[in-house]
């Protein structure tokens, strides 16, 4: 699915809550994405959310990911770790 936000949030993390479409656990990195836009992982089966900017890894969570006009991110639903 492919989603268009306007938002004034600064962060990735404040941006697709107010679209509700993350949710989570919270942890000493922040939140801990268990489900996206309504499909949850099952960790038991080491399902794991993982996400990129522009097809580029991103090497932190979401609650500390800044974002700017244009930018774009892909959320990928990975098995195995």
């Amino acid at each position: 699915n492919t989603f268009e936000i306007h938002t004034d949030a600064e962060f990735l993390r404040d941006a697709l809550e107010q679209e509700e479409l993350v949710a989570g656990t919270e942890s000493e990195f922040g939140l801990y994405m268990l489900t996206v836009d309504g499909e949850t992982v099952d960790e038991s089966l080491q399902e794991w959310w993982g996400y990129t900017k522009s097809g580029e890894q991103v090497n932190y969570g979401i609650d500390t990911c800044p974002i700017a006009d244009g930018d774009h991110f892909e959320f990928t639903f990975n098995v195995g770790w």
